[in-house]
C-alpha cells in the first residue's frame, strides 16, 4: 500500500469525470494515476521496497498474455488495468499497487515533482515512438500538459527545430520558456502554411498530435488533417490525442508521401529513465504545475480543468504532502 503525498489530474481523469469512459470505468471509482507518496504497508513476500520509502507509482498493469504483450508492446495491452481508471487509484489516503509497479525515489527528487513523473514517462515513450533524428524539424500539435512534457523530453535530444502550436498564448509562452524554437497560435495563423513556409516547402520531419478534442483554428481543419498536410515525404506522425470527434483525411496526398502514422499510448517501462532525467534536473515541472489544491476541493479542481477561464495547465492534489 502506498500513502499518496501528491496526485495530479490527467486529461484521462477529466474525460472520466465527464462520463466519456462509460463501459470501462464503473461507479464507484477512485481516480488518480499520477501518484507519488510513501510505502505504508507491504505484503509478506515483498522485498523490493520498505515501509516509509519514498516512491512513485507506475499505473500500467498489462495482462502479459495478449498478442501485444507477447510482442513486447505492453503499452498496447488488450486487457490493461490502469490504476485510477480500471481499479481504484491515488485520489485517496491509501492506494494498493503491485510491488513491481513501485519505484523508489532519489533523495534529490521531491514528492511534489515526482507526481509529475507519469506524464513525463508518456513523453519519453512518445519520443521513442517518434524516433527523432539529429537536426529534425519536429512539430508538436498542442501545448497542454502532455505537449509541454513531450517538448521537455525532445529538448534533450539532438533535434534541430521544435515548433509547437496551441490556441492559448499563455501555454505558448510557457513552451517558449521550456525551449520551443517557434510557437504558433492556430487561432491567428494557419499552422500548415506556417510549417511549410518555415521549412522552405519541405514539411516537418516528425509531427506529434497531442491535442485530442480540438477547437478548429485558422486552417479550419482537424489536427490530424493538419499533421498529414504538414508532414514531409517519408516523415512520421505520432498520435497521442484521444478526442471524441471523427476526422476525415484526404489520404491520396498522404499516400503519395509514403509517410507513416503510429500511435503512442501511455508508457512502457520508462519510469526508471524518467526518474533519472528528473534527478539530473533536466525537466522543469514547476512550469506546468499551475494549481495545488487539497483533495477536499476536488470539485473545484475538475471545474478549473474544464473551465479554461484561468491559466490552467496542471492541477495537483496535495494529500499527504512532503512530510
Amino acid at each position: 500500500m502506498v500513502a499518496p503525498a501528491f496526485a495530479s489530474i490527467c486529461g484521462t481523469d477529466a474525460h472520466i469525470y465527464k462520463g466519456e469512459f462509460k463501459g470501462r470505468v464503473t461507479y464507484p471509482r477512485i481516480l488518480g494515476h499520477e501518484i507519488s507518496g510513501k510505502v505504508a504497508e507491504v505484503g509478506p513476500k515483498v522485498s523490493e521496497v520498505e515501509v516509509g520509502q519514498r516512491v512513485v507509482v507506475d499505473p500500467i498493469n498489462p495482462c502479459g498474455t495478449c498478442p501485444a504483450c507477447i510482442d513486447g508492446r505492453m503499452s498496447g495491452c488488450l486487457n490493461m488495468k490502469l490504476t485510477g481508471v480500471d481499479v481504484d487509484g491515488g485520489f485517496a489516503e491509501l492506494v494498493a499497487t503491485p510491488a513491481k509497479k513501485v519505484h523508489p525515489l532519489p533523495d534529490s527528487l521531491s514528492l511534489k515533482h515526482s507526481a509529475m513523473c507519469e506524464i513525463y514517462t508518456i513523453g519519453v515513450h512518445a519520443m521513442r515512438r517518434t524516433r527523432p533524428e539529429p537536426g529534425d524539424t519536429v512539430v508538436i500539435l498542442g501545448a497542454g500538459r502532455l505537449g509541454l512534457a513531450i517538448l521537455e523530453v525532445l529538448r534533450q535530444t539532438a533535434v534541430g527545430t521544435i515548433i509547437i502550436t496551441d490556441i492559448k498564448d499563455y501555454r505558448l509562452k510557457v513552451a517558449e520558456e521550456l525551449g520551443a524554437d517557434i510557437t504558433i497560435n492556430v487561432l491567428d495563423k494557419d499552422p500548415v502554411q506556417e510549417v511549410m513556409m518555415l521549412t522552405g516547402g519541405r514539411g516537418a520531419d516528425k509531427v506529434l498530435e497531442a491535442v485530442g478534442t480540438a477547437k478548429l483554428g485558422k486552417s479550419g481543419k482537424q489536427p490530424m488533417t493538419e499533421a498529414a498536410e504538414m508532414i514531409r515525404p517519408a516523415g512520421r506522425i505520432v498520435v497521442l490525442g484521444q478526442g471524441s470527434e471523427e476526422e476525415s483525411i484526404f489520404w491520396r496526398k498522404f499516400v503519395w508521401k509514403e509517410a507513416e502514422i503510429v500511435a503512442s499510448r501511455v508508457s512502457q517501462g520508462e519510469f526508471p529513465r524518467t526518474i533519472s532525467m528528473f534527478s539530473r534536473g533536466l525537466f522543469h515541472p514547476d512550469s506546468l504545475i499551475t494549481h495545488i489544491l487539497p483533495l477536499d476541493e476536488a470539485k473545484k479542481a475538475f471545474e478549473l480543468v474544464e473551465s479554461e477561464t484561468e491559466e490552467v495547465i496542471k492541477i495537483m492534489f496535495e494529500i499527504g504532502g512532503e512530510k
